[in-house]
């Protein structure tokens, strides 16, 4: 698929995601690593969920380009296809409103901007619904390989989905001065013009990237950006991405 056109899929997804995180933290307190507006992934439903205010969390539904906003059981939809910014918020502002939230407390304080204009679907082609199932496929491996690693580490961070760069990302810690970052990751101007899967290390000490072995699968990326990535160009699976993982660990633990 073209390259072009998955980045601009996934950017239209990155901007959506907006109003999810933008609900959490508007009624969740702050915390020290801004984890109060992280998103969760749903393998089950191919969307991103936010996180709960008593029962009620927005989802943004891959499959039919649509958000829901549930409370307990029941839930409200809108379509997104064609419509504007202010369209959108106005209908969470008054949805969220009906099921007992403050619809003035709602807010895009975020901490950061995203760097492209707001952008969202108009009508969806073929080629658009095949990049989308790709999307989703993307996604489900990030979740299901990294929560195979969760079980493998004892202290490891939550599995989240971070609306800045929009990453699927986890963290294991190995003590309270090293550790690695694991996930998948979109394109960008640093590592790959792709999205790609990533393991990268982090230390108080400096990592000795000389003389590594050759991956089993994947490349490595030295440089202004130090780790190992699988782009989804390349031909994968979930037992690549876990592999991955699981070879950057074996590898690097030595180096920390």
């Amino acid at each position: 698929m073209e390259q072009e056109l998955i980045n601009t899929i996934q950017n239209k997804f990155h901007h959506l995601a907006q109003y999810l995180a933008a609900f959490s933290n508007s009624f969740l307190p702050k915390r020290e690593d801004d984890s109060q507006s992280a998103l969760c992934w749903s393998v089950e439903n191919s969307a991103l969920l936010s996180q709960k205010i008593d029962t009620i969390y927005l989802e943004l539904n891959y499959k039919d380009i649509v958000i829901r906003i549930h409370k307990g059981d029941t839930f409200k939809e809108l379509d997104l296809l064609g419509l504007t910014h202010s369209g959108i918020d106005s209908w969470i502002r008054e949805t969220i409103s009906d099921f007992g939230l403050s619809a003035g407390d709602y807010h895009y304080n975020l901490g950061f901007k995203i760097n492209t204009e707001f952008d969202t679907f108009i009508t969806l082609d073929a080629e658009d619904e095949k990049v989308i199932y790709q999307l989703i496929e993307s996604r489900n491996i990030s979740q299901r390989s990294l929560e195979h690693i969760k079980k493998l580490h004892k202290d490891t961070s939550s599995i989240y989905v971070w609306p800045h760069h929009f990453d699927t990302g986890m963290l294991v810690n190995v003590n309270s001065n090293s550790g690695y970052s694991l996930g998948y990751a979109i394109a960008d101007n640093t590592v790959n013009k792709s999205p790609y899967y990533y393991a990268k290390a982090w230390s108080d000490n400096t990592i000795d990237y000389t003389q590594l072995p050759a991956l089993k699968r994947g490349k490595w990326v030295l440089g202004e950006w130090n780790g190992a990535i699988i782009s989804i160009d390349e031909q994968y699976d979930l037992n690549t991405v876990e592999n991955l993982y699981e070879n950057f660990i074996e590898i690097i633990k030595d180096r920390l």
